[in-house]
């Protein structure tokens, strides 16, 4: 075998590897961040942060309250009333306007509810007046809104009820109320997009971390062996198609993968074929390691992190053209092998005639 096509391998076995361990890297981050339920609890923090916004008299602590009112509102919520993962700006809108008018059934204390009417008043949505009195202000507001949503829905029934909605806002609500929440919103969750994106990235990495620990998997120890051993890299890169060929569920989003049968079973093949070392106890793992391999040990498990952070949308798409380069190098060898082929059939040939 060519060098060229060597090295290919050697990389294709590696890829093949790394994709199969990021994806359950994956799902276990998936796992953590649904039960922390971390996206809710980043969008709370930036619907706090518009709600600052609209008057200083909205501290920080009042503005959580309102906001996790708004997240946990049945319309908005995840499952089992957990905070809201997604939220539109008119969404946002209409149910600040329910908050400060006492309706709904998420409710706020007295002094958020009382701070949430007075920045309403103060922003243009209704007069001063008593509480009872800026509540049915809020009310009637809402329920022009609403008639409106329903005018233009006759009007123009081919509009998105998300276009007719944010009209029927601007026309019934105009106000500085709604001028600093349009202002604010797409940008907040843009900062909230790269928030939670960071704190992602860190429980990959700690979660690679784990099982590269778990497992003792060293890239170096694992490159050297697939070049040592020609059968093994012949078999992983016989999975390698299989897995580009089969449609891994790692083509999709970071946040979204999933393992089907071809993934598990070459999971089950690297087990087998001792490419992944599941310890059988502490005494096992602990006796894989020795001063004499500490150090690099401990390099090559740092390594291998690194490399499964990058995610397994990356491996997959690094196994699928490399696969390709692999094709064509092993196309073009052939070729080349069919020329040598020919030219010593000929010169044996001449050789022959004189």
């Amino acid at each position: 075998m060519p060098p060229v096509l060597r090295t290919v391998d050697i990389f294709v076995g590696l890829a093949l590897v790394m994709l199969l361990l990021s994806m359950i890297i994956t799902v276990i981050t998936q796992i953590i961040t649904n039960l922390l339920n971390s996206r809710g609890k980043h969008l709370l923090q930036g619907v706090a942060d518009i709600l600052e916004q609209l008057d200083r008299g909205i501290t920080r602590e009042i503005a959580k309250e309102i906001a996790e009112a708004v997240l946990t509102n049945p319309l908005v919520s995840s499952a089992k009333g957990k905070l809201g993962n997604v939220i539109h700006r008119e969404e946002l809108s209409k149910l600040l306007l329910d908050l400060g008018a006492g309706d709904g059934p998420s409710q706020l204390s007295e002094k958020a509810r009382t701070t949430l009417q007075v920045a309403l008043v103060k922003n243009g949505i209704c007069q001063p007046g008593t509480p009872e009195e800026i509540q049915q202000q809020i009310r009637k507001k809402i329920a022009d809104i609403r008639a409106s949503a329903l005018q233009l829905e006759k009007l123009h029934p081919d509009l998105t009820n998300a276009a007719r909605a944010r009209m029927a806002m601007l026309d019934q609500a105009s106000s500085q109320f709604l001028a600093k929440i349009n202002l604010w919103f797409d940008q907040t969750m843009d900062r909230v997009s790269e928030r939670f994106t960071a704190h992602t990235r860190y429980v990959t990495f700690f979660a690679g971390l784990a099982v590269a620990l778990g497992l003792e998997l060293d890239t170096a120890m694992l490159v050297s062996r697939l070049s040592s051993d020609d059968n093994l890299r012949q078999s992983l890169v016989d999975m390698a198609t299989k897995e580009a060929a089969g449609g891994s569920g790692a083509q999709g989003s970071s946040t979204a993968v999933s393992l089907n049968a071809i993934d598990r079973q070459n999971l089950k093949d690297l087990v087998t074929n001792n490419v992944i070392g599941i310890p059988q106890s502490w005494t096992d793992w602990r006796d894989r390691w020795t001063p004499d391999n500490f150090l690099m040990k401990a390099l090559g498990i740092l390594l291998t992190t690194f490399l499964l952070s990058l995610g397994a949308p990356f491996w997959y798409n690094t196994l699928q053209n490399t696969i390709r380069l692999r094709s064509v190098l092993a196309t073009k060898d052939d070729d080349q092998r069919k020329k040598r082929q020919v030219s010593g059939a000929t010169s044996i040939e001449g050789r022959g005639q004189e």
